[in-house]
């Protein structure tokens, strides 16, 4: 674990060129827990752009976040391969349930994994939203500017209406209160 941490500080001081490439292909085979920290701009005034995102699903079909325009985002990263993304999975499918019909858009950022994997990951969950598949992680490298490494997963970032951060989440999550409570909140501002 601590010989982990110079390269994560260097991919969160990386500016997203040729040199977070290059950690994130260190990193490859790493994995971090996210540290178990919120942070929430309550002010929306206080909030910033989101980067948008832009990829193909699991099954081949273009995602783009500006087609979601005025909804909230759930951003959820995630791999089939890390124990506290399986174990949130569940409430993450039950809060996307109780926002379906909604302005609010749930969306996985798949991390490292095979098609495969991440297929049945979907299947033995029943994940129902999308997930972009990003075995390279360069859409995690986007985030890095937000503190979000691309080896430190599960990883949330719930994104207002107007597409700026609202909060983000660097822990699993241990119920589904906790989700839509946030959600709810994003939806109020």
């Amino acid at each position: 674990m601590l010989g982990a941490a110079p390269l994560l500080a260097l991919a969160a001081c990386s500016d997203g060129g040729q040199d977070s490439n290059r950690v994130n292909e260190i990193n490859r085979d790493r994995y971090v827990s996210g540290d178990g920290s919120n942070y929430r701009w309550e002010d929306p005034a206080d909030r910033f752009e989101a980067p948008r995102l832009q990829g193909e699903d699991l099954h081949g079909n273009p995602i783009d976040t500006d087609d979601w325009a005025g909804s909230v985002l759930v951003v959820n990263f995630w791999g089939a391969w890390c124990p506290p993304c399986v174990a949130e999975a569940k409430y993450l499918v039950e809060a996307a349930a109780a926002f379906e019909g909604q302005n609010v858009q749930f969306v996985g950022v798949n991390i490292r994994d095979s098609l495969d994997a991440a297929l049945a990951f979907e299947e033995r969950w029943g994940v129902q939203f999308p997930s972009i598949s990003d075995e390279a992680g360069r859409i995690a490298d986007d985030f890095i500017d937000f503190g979000l490494s691309p080896t430190t997963i599960p990883a949330t970032i719930l994104i207002d209406a107007e597409h700026r951060v609202f909060s983000i989440w660097r822990v699993r999550f241990r119920d589904v209160e906790t989700i839509t409570a946030d959600v709810t909140k994003a939806l109020e501002t």
